[in-house]
């Protein structure tokens, strides 16, 4: 029996901007711009697609165009879509790169998602219900990350981190927290300690999160479960690379992918490590090149 994987969150459409140069502040620079479909959850959902996983994805797509176009993409992955009704236009992210290829800037323009209120969630109680663990990320409005908790306190819930000040969303439900992936201004900003990644993922779990993962850029990420078994995983070092837009998002999808398949949170990892550098090499935000990792997920 195939397994269906339960994810909330938003869905942007993504304009990554690369300079030819050096950028040169409050003058027009040379550059490339990608457009793609975007949004960490919509991200982590396609990764989760690409490789066999089947998808149930709650989420907040604008009432124009780029909206129904979204939802195409999705569909078009095998993702079964729900979303709430708004009149709002759909969720916009700009990505500036420096000269290389690192994100410089981002501004994100996602209001669309407050549409995914209390009142959403419960009209889908029984899709929720239905599902193990539920896929979260701090994009959502604070009154759903607390109903959500609250509601289905039963469930595992799988979180992403998002921003240093986002992170702060799940600070009165860490205790339910079955698996939190963060970096490491993230983990910081949480618990509002400045410590090293290792000493990050101790404080973190000595908070009751289940499992725990803390990365920091392109350097070694740290992991921990159950209070004990604190480990790291090695990162090499890419030296040329297209965009890191979304890598984080491969990073998430890979361990989520594996984890649940019973594999060990450092194996997940490293899978998850790996599609982080398929990433790396795509003008997107998900490279199509995740479907080579395609597998059958039969249990």
């Amino acid at each position: 029996m195939q397994r269906d994987i339960l994810l909330i969150g938003g869905s942007n459409i993504d304009f990554i901007a690369n300079p030819f140069n050096k950028i040169i502040r409050k003058v027009s620079n040379i550059g490339k711009i990608n457009v793609s479909f975007g949004g960490v959850m919509r991200n982590t959902t396609e990764n989760l697609a690409r490789l066999g996983n089947k998808c149930t994805f709650l989420t907040a797509l604008g009432n124009d165009i780029l909206g129904s176009k979204l939802r195409e993409n999705l569909l078009s992955l095998g993702v079964t879509v729900y979303s709430p009704t708004t009149t709002e236009n759909s969720s916009l992210y700009i990505a500036l790169n420096d000269v290389n290829k690192d994100l410089d800037t981002g501004i994100c323009d996602n209001s669309v998602i407050n549409s995914l209120d209390s009142s959403f969630i419960e009209k889908n109680n029984e899709i929720i219900e239905s599902h193990e663990f539920i896929i979260i990320d701090a994009n959502l409005p604070q009154e759903t990350i607390d109903y959500l908790f609250e509601k289905y306190s039963s469930k595992k819930f799988i979180c992403e981190a998002i921003s240093p000040e986002k992170v702060k969303k799940y600070k009165n439900h860490l205790d339910k927290i079955f698996l939190l992936k963060c970096n490491i201004f993230e983990a910081q900003s949480l618990i509002n300690i400045k410590l090293v990644e290792k000493d990050l993922v101790g404080a973190l779990l000595a908070k009751d999160i289940g499992n725990v993962v803390v990365s920091n850029k392109s350097n070694d990420i740290y992991f921990g479960k159950n209070r004990r078994d604190i480990g790291l995983v090695h990162v090499e070092k890419v030296e040329k690379f297209v965009n890191t837009t979304g890598c984080g998002d491969a990073l998430f999808a890979g361990i989520i992918d594996r984890f649940l398949r019973g594999e060990s949170l450092k194996k997940s990892i490293e899978f998850g490590n790996n599609l982080a550098k398929v990433t790396l090499m795509s003008e997107k935000s998900v490279s199509p090149d995740i479907s080579n990792y395609f597998y059958n997920h039969n249990d």
